[in-house]
């Protein structure tokens, strides 16, 4: 679910961008922003780029887990895991601060701050097993930034942290099976059937 979340922010950013700024290329990409042997990776010269950077429980939603129907059978399943995903949305422009970090970073938080909320109802492609997506922004101090622009191993780059919040893992799998029920009709102690 972590990347059908991912995805779909981005192509929903994408496609803002794209009514904006035509062109052959989509303007945002999901990448990392360094390779483990500390190089750029291609493809993310001219561009923002979305990198996860946390993954958090959401413990504000509780969930004891629930019944589920496995063909004429039941079962028990594990409580749904909820999630926030922290990213980094940076821009990725190194000749063309101004006119390209600045201004394409502007357009993409512009963009989440007048649609933060997605779902079924807003959305056409969102993803199924979800029921809503939510982007906010995430303030860091200056000693966060840097300790978060070190672990990346990248160059510091214009950027925004946002929480997307609520994104839901949930396995079918039973651990429990409830055992059915064979009679339709109450039976009191002393009496038949």
């Amino acid at each position: 679910m972590i990347d059908k979340a991912l995805k779909f922010i981005l192509a929903e950013l994408n496609n803002y961008l794209d009514a904006s700024f035509p062109g052959n290329e989509k303007t945002a990409v999901l990448a990392s922003l360094s390779n483990p042997d500390d190089s750029v990776p291609l493809g993310i010269d001219n561009k923002l780029v979305l990198t996860l950077v946390n993954i958090e429980r959401e413990t504000a939603v509780g969930s004891t887990g629930f019944v589920s129907r496995q063909g004429a059978a039941y079962g028990k399943t594990n409580p749904t895991l909820f999630l926030n995903l922290y990213v980094l949305l940076s821009a990725s422009y190194a000749n063309n601060y101004a006119d390209g970090a600045l201004r394409m970073l502007s357009h993409a938080m512009a963009f989440f701050q007048a649609k933060w909320g997605f779902d079924p109802q807003n959305s056409a492609d969102f993803p199924p097993g979800m029921s809503q997506l939510s982007m906010e922004v995430v303030s860091l101090s200056m000693s966060e930034l840097s300790t978060l622009w070190a672990v990346l191993g990248a160059n510091y780059l214009p950027s925004v942290v946002y929480k997307l919040r609520m994104v839901t893992v949930q396995e079918d799998w039973v651990i429990t099976p409830i055992p059915g029920v064979d009679t339709t009709a109450p039976v009191l102690a002393g009496t038949q059937a």
